[in-house]
């Protein structure tokens, strides 16, 4: 009978923790089909799913890093990666036509071997949000002379995040090499003649070994009590008990069936004693 009770009570732990795991699963799987639910797909006019959508960036540029100027358009294809996240690709750079006023100024940063900056906003997709100030735009810039030297040829990075925000702008010379005794040059008009761009994302490196519990998560075990006066209060170890009790219980069970095995023998006795009953009963 203890062995039997013993066996009951292993079957009813397993068939509870096969039901809690089977819940947990049923609840994540029917709240991964409500997210799913909930994202809105990108359609064209003929309500079929749109693979890509072009999206634009401004870029502007300054002379004198106070005044800022509309002077390219950044293009992009646009597609969603999963529910929340965005992948750009396809970044091309389309310059505005440039001016006397422009050339003038460009020729004075070559003269005073001075920097030409460029800046796009930080927003989701270069969003330009309503009274944005300096704080929610990326700047980066180059030396005129080295762009000079370049033959006006650039190439723009975009640095985003998986969510389409630009966190950082690369702006340099397609070589990406300046020498600094080049002597500066002197042209009448200055125009952008060739540009490249790309975009980059950043990438989520492994987790480590043993980093089992979250940053944001105190462990339990390892997290320090403090005491009235401000100091870590030592904590008690545990007993042997304590830290094998999941061990010991299931051994006394099996110790316990093994000192008291059912009761065979009072059995075999009572049938003996029938049996000698009978007899006498026939030989009488």
């Amino acid at each position: 009978m203890p062995r039997l009770l013993v066996l009951l009570l292993l079957a009813l732990s397993a068939l509870g923790a096969y039901a809690q795991d089977f819940s947990e699963a049923d609840n994540s799987q029917a709240s991964a089909v409500d997210a799913f639910d909930e994202f809105e797909v990108d359609t064209d006019a003929s309500g079929a799913s749109a693979a890509f959508t072009e999206v634009s960036v401004p870029m502007q540029h300054s002379f004198d890093g106070k005044k800022w100027e509309e002077a390219a358009t950044l293009t992009a294809q646009k597609q969603r990666e999963g529910i929340s996240g965005v992948r750009v690709s396809r970044l091309r750079v389309r310059r505005n036509a440039g001016n006397a006023q422009s050339s003038k100024a460009f020729q004075a940063l070559v003269d005073n071997d001075a920097m030409y900056r460029v800046r796009v906003p930080s927003g989701v997709l270069g969003e330009v949000k309503e009274g944005a100030s300096a704080d929610d735009y990326v700047v980066a810039f180059v030396k005129a002379r080295c762009l000079a030297h370049a033959g006006m040829s650039e190439h723009v990075t975009l640095h985003m995040d998986s969510v389409g925000r630009v966190v950082a702008l690369a702006y340099r010379t397609p070589s990406g090499q300046c020498a600094p005794d080049l002597a500066p040059l002197k042209q009448d008009t200055w125009s952008f003649a060739r540009a490249t761009a790309n975009v980059q994302y950043a990438r989520v490196a492994p987790g480590l070994k043993g980093m089992h519990v979250a940053p944001d998560r105190p462990d339990s075990e390892t997290s320090t009590t403090l005491g009235p006066d401000g100091q870590p209060v030592a904590k008690k170890p545990k007993t042997f008990f304590q830290r094998n009790w999941m061990f010991i219980m299931p051994a006394m069970f099996i110790i316990m069936n093994i000192i008291n095995p059912p009761p065979q023998q009072q059995q075999g006795g009572g049938q003996r004693k029938a049996a000698a009953g009978g007899a006498a009963k026939k030989s009488s």
